[in-house]
């Protein structure tokens, strides 16, 4: 029989040789890994879970996206207002009318949404250091901090 291959026959019975007792200790070692490496991983969260949340909030793409919402609620919110004015002042002049009263509700619950949107930005992690320093910090539409501007009523004179 020749010897050709012998010693890697004998490298490889090493390795597969090496008997239940052996691939156990294997098992127990490589399970250990798996768990120190999740304990780690847990341990470590809380700080990795902030610092993601700092990368985050300061890319580039967040605040300019927040920079614009900010932006956009405002201007809708404006004009939103505006709207319920003249929506208001066609139902008074036809109380009756379906139609003008739809759409004097409907102007001032989208009104309130966007105003909702704009405040739960405002105090979001990710917007609220975007928000231009000429915006409202928050949008009242009751009390004494309501701005007639932004506050989802009619304006009559």
């Amino acid at each position: 029989m020749s010897d050709y291959g012998r010693e890697d026959r004998r490298e490889a019975r090493k390795w597969f040789g090496l008997g239940i007792f052996g691939w156990l200790i294997i098992l127990v070692v490589a399970v250990l890994v798996a768990v120190a490496a999740w304990g780690f991983t847990v341990a470590t969260s809380d700080i990795k879970g902030q610092g993601d949340g700092v990368i985050q909030n300061n890319s580039a793409d967040n605040w300019i996206e927040a920079q614009a919402e900010f932006e956009q609620n405002f201007a809708s919110i404006e004009a939103d207002d505006i709207k319920i004015t003249n929506a208001y002042t066609q139902l008074q002049a036809e109380p009756d009318n379906t139609v003008f009263r739809t759409n004097y509700t409907g102007i001032v619950s989208h009104c309130l949404s966007l105003v909702a949107d704009y405040n739960a930005d405002a105090r979001s992690y990710l917007t609220e250091d975007w928000r231009a320093a000429d915006l409202p910090e928050r949008i009242e539409t009751q009390g004494q901090f309501a701005d007639v501007a932004t506050d989802c009523k009619e304006n009559t004179p």
